[in-house]
């Protein structure tokens, strides 16, 4: 009597199904690192119904509607800015900017700009609340 013999088969892995698998996570981890990057940018109005408190290692810039800007109550030119964050940058990690509240946009995205270059890993708007005057 003779008897059939079967041919095992060589299992086979489709991997096309896990390059998609793996290729929809790497853009998930893409737009996962971008958006954690945009969420440490604290902007507050400068008046405000909630504020919270800054922490007391905080760089201080203050930027009055004329006058010289202020850095940790120290006058400074405005053409020295970029240089003395860049230098402040190893003591601290968080910039505050307190400006009056007539300070041109452009002045304050200069300054978010020069902080930015600088590696300041956040920078806040101080502001007072709606309820002080």
């Amino acid at each position: 009597m003779q008897f059939e013999s079967f041919q095992r088969e060589q299992p086979k892995i489709n991997i096309s199904a896990l390059i998609d698998v793996v290729f929809i996570l790497l853009i998930f981890v893409v737009l996962a690192a971008n958006f954690d990057r945009i969420q440490e940018m604290n902007v507050v109005l400068p008046t405000a119904e909630a504020a919270s408190e800054t922490t007391s290692d905080a760089l201080v810039l203050t930027v009055p509607m004329d006058g010289p800007m202020l850095v940790n109550e120290q006058p400074i030119e405005e053409e020295a800015l970029p240089q003395v964050l860049a230098d402040k940058r190893a003591q601290f990690e968080v910039l505050v900017l307190v400006g009056d509240g007539g300070i041109d946009l452009d002045k304050t995205v200069q300054i978010f700009d020069y902080a930015s270059a600088a590696g300041f890993e956040s920078v806040s708007i101080a502001t007072r609340d709606r309820g002080q005057q």
